[in-house]
């Protein structure tokens, strides 16, 4: 390699298979300025900022429905009650379909361009919801806004891509908050606002959000994806009459699917051929799907039960609200030291330090199963006997500490286990988690009716408990079941 390429930041390794003339491996040199994690700390926290509060309103629109889903139908002089329910969950089912579709597009295409692209498409589906002039049509654009989530599967990638494993767990406990925090916040929004604007103003008020945040991440963000940087990098380089006629960047070292017909196919793949991949989204799958179930019912218990307006219900959702934020908060602190405490161990020589894993951030997940159990206990028994209100919402917060702890951990191990596939093992593990959250919700009033809240409480709690074998398993075997890393 001449002076010129070492001077712009990266390095390369001629292959001599024979039969093979001039192969160049591109990739980063310590000091690369446009490798990622190279960027100021400043720098690098904005772009997560700016992503996850994009990632914010896109899941508070999730729910933003719910509470104007009255004043919408009669607007439009309609009874149907498949129409109320399909203004809600619609979305879901769009949201099921995107990780399978933006995730895998940004490790071909690079984060910037897939964002960006389906970004704006967000930002013209909810205009449309907010124009509409039927039902029909407004349905219609809540799917295909669902369908433009590209920011939920691609920011824990970009949280990877900005940071080394050591750095990690803030950045992801950031990221991963948001997707718990917006379908909180959105009925006390959506109610709030449809009561005093109008339902089309439940769905402007995120269109001029969306677009406020899009600018500014078509400003300031740049390419963050290590594998877009150096293909780039390596058509430079073919440029350069000095060096040798073909470079090639790193592909990712996995056994998956990599023809652009087939790259949709890859988070599937993932998910089918590693166990700690599928292990993994089963138990936050579980967890996510016990929350939704006490998110659909906070409702109607504190409006029927304790007699609060519909406003004032939304209030209730503050509990969940509060232990996201505890549970992210925690995470913060506490999950990169488990990665770092054996590198900082003085008893420990440095040629003798292990190489920290991905399965050494899973130990929170224990707690965090235990405290969701709690929590679905607490609030079951606490309604069945009509305690005073508080009593249930902190069972609510206990609830939301575990699902926050549960998401923000798993998504920090997946992203650290697979690498550069790190977003299409995340979207497998989102759609998973996205259609937990559709049905399992589905099962709360039968079962209520059928046992009661107090027992059903316990039943859900059971469920709960059905996944602490988990992270042991994990813990034990996950080293030999994932794929191996590339960071």
């Amino acid at each position: 390699m001449d002076g010129k390429s070492e001077s712009q930041g990266y390095h390369s390794a001629a292959g001599n298979d024979e039969g093979v003339c001039g192969q160049l491996l591109v990739d980063h040199c310590e000091t690369d300025p446009d490798n990622p994690r190279n960027w100021s700390k400043t720098w690098r926290w904005s772009i997560v900022v700016l992503v996850a509060c994009l990632c914010a309103e896109v899941q508070l629109c999730t729910v933003i429905a719910a509470p104007v889903s009255p004043q919408i139908l009669t607007f439009f002089h309609s009874n149907n009650l498949l129409y109320r329910t399909l203004l809600v969950t619609i979305w879901e089912l769009g949201e099921i379909f995107a990780p399978l579709v933006w995730g895998p597009l940004s490790e071909l295409y690079g984060r910037r361009w897939i964002l960006n692209g389906a970004n704006l498409l967000f930002i013209v589906f909810l205009a449309g919801t907010a124009l509409s002039t039927s039902i029909q049509m407004l349905i219609t654009f809540r799917f295909l806004s669902g369908l433009a989530t590209a920011c939920i599967p691609i920011g824990p990638g970009i949280v990877k891509d900005l940071f080394p494993k050591e750095q990690r767990g803030r950045a992801m406990s950031v990221m991963s908050l948001t997707s718990v925090v917006g379908p909180v916040v959105g009925p006390i929004v959506g109610s709030y606002l449809g009561e005093r604007a109008g339902w089309r103003w439940v769905f402007w008020l995120p269109t001029l959000l969306s677009g406020a945040l899009g600018v500014l991440i078509l400003v300031l963000y740049r390419e963050t994806y290590k594998l877009t940087i150096l293909k780039r990098k390596a058509a430079a380089l073919q440029q350069d009459s000095r060096t040798v006629t073909h470079h090639t960047a790193p592909s990712p070292p996995y056994r998956i699917p990599s023809k652009n017909a087939l790259i949709l196919l890859r988070p599937l793949t993932l998910l089918t051929h590693s166990p700690a991949l599928a292990l993994a989204t089963l138990h936050l799958s579980i967890i996510y799907g016990l929350t939704y179930l006490v998110m659909t019912t906070i409702a109607p218990v504190f409006q029927d039960i304790y007699s609060f307006s519909e406003g004032a219900s939304g209030l209730a959702f503050l509990g969940l609200c509060l232990g996201f934020t505890l549970g992210a908060l925690l995470c913060s602190l506490l999950l990169d030291r488990y990665i770092t405490r054996r590198r900082s161990n003085p008893s420990t020589h440095a040629s003798q330090t292990p190489t920290p894993t991905p399965e050494q951030r899973l130990p929170p997940l224990f707690l965090a199963c235990l405290l969701t159990s709690a929590g679905l206990c607490l609030f079951g028994w606490s309604v069945h006997y009509r305690i005073y209100f508080l009593v249930p919402i902190v069972g609510t917060a206990m609830v939301g500490l575990g699902l926050a702890a549960t998401s923000i951990t798993v998504q920090t191990y997946v992203v650290d286990s697979f690498g550069a596939c790190a977003v299409s093992a995340i979207s497998a593990l989102m759609v998973v988690r996205n259609v937990t959250a559709a049905v399992v919700p589905l099962a709360g009033p039968p079962l209520f009716r059928a046992v009661g809240y107090g027992w059903g409480g316990t039943v859900l709690a059971g469920g709960g408990l059905l996944v602490v074998p988990v992270p042991g398993v994990l813990v034990r075997l996950g080293g030999r079941w994932r794929l191996q890393p590339d960071e």
